[in-house]
């Protein structure tokens, strides 16, 4: 990945190590979180906060409708630093939280949740929309390691209040759940404040050299919609419809294993959180070389799931859940696939034109169709192992049209005048 250099020269392959680095930190965490839920709690509770934190990625997708991406490709793209950001910041806000409050209370209500649970959730997408769209600022201007660093704080400090109640011996599902509001509403809430605070903008009130970014990128936010849904309806749909069609045990099992899998989820997101924002300031793309550093990757990480994975789950969760052993193989053909997906995906969203957008999304929304359609059939079937064939099929589809629309619109892949302008406007 040396072909690309993000700023002060530094290679994309190094930024991407070092937001790994905080990545896996964080990945750690989760674990140790997982960990403490699957030895401190029934399967049933642990079932219902797999279900509250599963609903979480659709959720926030639903309601922040895109702004995130359309805000990060139109920074990256700008002198961001030209525009009153703040502004555009709050005007979002206004729309998005109080659509967090109604898209969370409409799911507790699907499920006949308890108001606790009700109440974990919306704060769980209110303060989850407010770091990926603040954080989502900083990665645009390519201070990565900072955006991850207050992305994966609510983890952070997750895993810090899970372990008190455990030690504490009063973890149960009241204290998870209270912990969940807390970690997550205190994190939210601070960003919110200063991502709008006058003392926290770069530009002054009044100041004259500050535009207000345009009305179109709101616009464009719903192409990143029509994308980042069918994405969230992957990572989410298959724990979803378990909770709805079989138990909160059989929930607690999938999802727990699932956690342990995670290390491909980790990658996968470090490498286009730098890459889609650095992807349109490329002199030439080589994907020859992007997709062989993927495959060492992919090659590494299954070899170590395939011969490791089973002595993971029983040695992290004490036995409890060694009968979702066999779910390993299919997670890892779904990593494989989603690995290399983020090599189109970054391209598309970070460099092609919006036409190319637009047939990803399309494309896209035909997967997640078939996606539904397969998780319902398959689990009728075959229980958690239908969930976790047809995810993998739905990424296999996903990784194939995204390849599609890099060779239709591959001569925007070459070399870029000075002139030539990238994003498609």
């Amino acid at each position: 990945m040396r072909a690309l250099t993000g700023p002060r020269s530094s290679g994309a392959h190094v930024r991407i190590g070092s937001v790994f680095g905080i990545v896996l930190v964080a990945a750690l965490l989760q674990v140790l979180s997982q960990m403490l839920l699957a030895r401190g709690l029934p399967k049933e509770s642990v079932g219902i906060v797999s279900l509250l934190l599963g609903a979480l990625p659709l959720l926030s997708t639903i309601s922040l409708l895109g702004q995130n991406s359309a805000t990060v490709r139109f920074i990256a793209r700008s002198s961001g630093e030209t525009y009153n950001i703040r502004a555009h910041v709050q005007r979002i806000l206004t729309v998005v939280v109080p659509l967090s409050i109604a898209v969370g209370v409409i799911a507790g209500l699907f499920y006949a949740l308890t108001f606790l649970s009700v109440l974990t959730l919306v704060v769980l997408v209110a303060s989850q929309n407010v770091v990926l769209l603040v954080s989502g600022v900083e990665r645009a201007r390519h201070h990565y390691e900072r955006a991850m660093l207050w992305r994966q704080m609510p983890v952070i400090l997750t895993a810090l209040l899970f372990s008190v109640a455990f030690l504490a011996t009063h973890m149960d599902l009241i204290s998870v759940q209270w912990s969940l509001v807390l970690a997550f509403g205190v994190w939210g809430g601070w960003l919110a404040f200063k991502a709008t605070s006058r003392s926290s903008s770069k530009g002054t009130e009044g100041s004259g050299d500050l535009r207000d970014v345009p009305s179109s990128v709101l616009r464009e936010g719903l192409l990143f919609l029509g994308t980042g849904l069918s994405l969230s309806v992957m990572v989410g749909l298959d724990k979803l419809i378990i909770g709805k069609m079989l138990t909160y045990s059989d929930l607690a099992i999938y999802a727990t294993v699932f956690a342990t899998m995670k290390g491909f989820d980790f990658l996968f997101y470090s490498i286009g959180y730098v890459l889609m924002p650095s992807a349109g300031r490329m002199a030439r793309v080589r994907l020859g070389r992007h997709f062989g550093g993927i495959a060492l990757l992919a090659v590494a990480l299954s070899s170590a799931y395939f011969f490791f994975g089973d002595d993971a789950v029983h040695i992290l969760y004490a036995g409890r859940y060694d009968s979702g052993s066999y779910l390993i193989l299919p997670f890892i053909l779904s990593g494989v696939f989603k690995l290399f997906y983020s090599i189109p995906a970054s391209f598309i969203g970070g460099r092609l034109p919006r036409v190319a957008v637009k047939q990803f999304m399309w494309l896209n929304f035909g997967t997640m169709a078939v996606n539904i359609v397969l998780d319902i059939v398959l689990i009728l079937r075959m229980g958690l192992m239908g969930a976790a064939v047809a995810t993998a099929i739905a990424w296999g589809m996903r990784l194939a049209g995204g390849m599609l629309v890099l060779a239709r619109h591959r001569s925007h892949l070459g070399e870029i005048s000075e002139s030539e302008p990238t994003n498609g406007f």
